[in-house]
């Protein structure tokens, strides 16, 4: 039997699944089913979202400053994942988080060259949404289900319980598309405080109050018949057709 022996370090992302040990097998017979509908894959658009993110940070100068001459600024994220609200669509909880990159342009004193510091400042903004368009769940159901696991077991010889040396189940996932974010805009409004004082009336400490807003559009890819738009809800359409047969199929 093959061990997961590993410390879990060192690995970017999802890392692979560990290697198992083979079992023989054979296989035994095939089926074809192919829907007779035209679907094509097509990108929705959930939803523009404002978000906004009150930030307060602590700014440390490498040498003493007589004035700022210049802040330029710029928000990149670093997290941006839309979590489906079960039994409501048309929500969604945003968890937001990225940086503020700030180049300072400052001088020590009333003569002398413009000197330039570099920060990270990070932020974070999580709220419940509500979309334009809801999100797309082609079985209804809003996660994948690992414990959805139907037992088969077959009464034994004596009809006092089961035959424990035989048994099936029939296990079930729903892959459901992701939500995907872009940032579009983005916007830091901010008032800075400068401390720490010298006997010349230089600081080296500046107290910045941020109010970063953010432009972001949520999408996902989802099935729909081909040459045709988002279509009225009140009949079943293309994609719900092919999901409800496999799901009449796999549980025959």
């Amino acid at each position: 039997m093959k061990k997961n022996t590993g410390c879990g370090f060192g690995h970017h992302g999802c890392p692979p699944q560990p290697s198992s040990d083979k079992a023989k097998s054979k296989s035994l017979f095939t089926e074809t089913y192919v829907p007779d509908v035209d679907l094509e894959e097509v990108t929705v658009v959930l939803g523009d979202v404002f978000l906004q993110s009150l930030t307060e940070a602590e700014v440390h100068l490498p040498t003493y400053a007589s004035a700022i001459k210049n802040i330029e600024k710029n928000v990149s994220l670093t997290q941006c994942k839309a979590i489906p609200v079960p039994g409501f669509p048309d929500y969604v909880k945003l968890f937001v988080e990225g940086i503020v990159h700030k180049n300072i342009q400052y001088v020590e004193g009333s003569y002398g060259v413009v000197k330039d510091y570099s920060v990270d400042i990070p932020f974070k903004a999580y709220d419940r949404v509500r979309l334009a368009t809801p999100v797309s769940n082609p079985f209804g159901i809003d996660f994948s289900i690992k414990k959805n696991v139907l037992q088969r077991r077959e009464l034994a010889k004596d009809g006092m319980g089961a035959n424990r040396c035989e048994f099936g189940s029939l296990t079930f996932e729903i892959n459901n598309e992701p939500i995907n974010c872009k940032l579009l805009a983005s916007a830091v409004n901010q008032w800075d405080i400068t401390e720490n004082f010298d006997n010349w009336g230089r600081f080296n400490k500046i107290t910045e109050k941020m109010d970063i807003n953010l432009l972001i559009k949520l999408t996902q890819k989802r099935q729909q018949m081909a040459g045709d738009g988002d279509t009225a809800g009140g009949e079943e359409q293309g994609p719900e057709v092919v999901y409800n047969r496999f799901r009449n199929i796999i549980q025959q």
